[in-house]
């Protein structure tokens, strides 16, 4: 399948217009999808913790990841084995 390609994995989406309104911050958690054949890069971030993921794609596009590096590492290999 097409979808085949790609892997699920964690964010959080900001709410943007009510930190405007109110000053408050919003955040809603959530997932996106990526095709980890364009990863360009990925490192550990400070975000959460510490427990979070900040990946760069081929396009110019970042993701922070709500996993820690360790956990994305092993989502990678693990989709890698089912492709190959």
């Amino acid at each position: 399948m097409f979808t085949d390609r790609f892997i699920n994995v964690p964010i959080k989406l900001y709410d943007l217009e009510h930190k405007e309104l109110t000053g408050a911050e919003v955040t809603k958690d959530s997932y996106t999808y990526i095709n980890p054949f364009e990863i360009y890069a990925f490192r550990p971030s400070d975000e959460n913790g510490g427990e979070c993921t900040h990946v760069s794609m081929k396009s110019g596009d970042a993701v922070l990841v709500y996993v820690h590096i360790n956990e994305f590492i092993k989502m990678l290999n693990e989709h890698a084995k089912v492709r190959i």
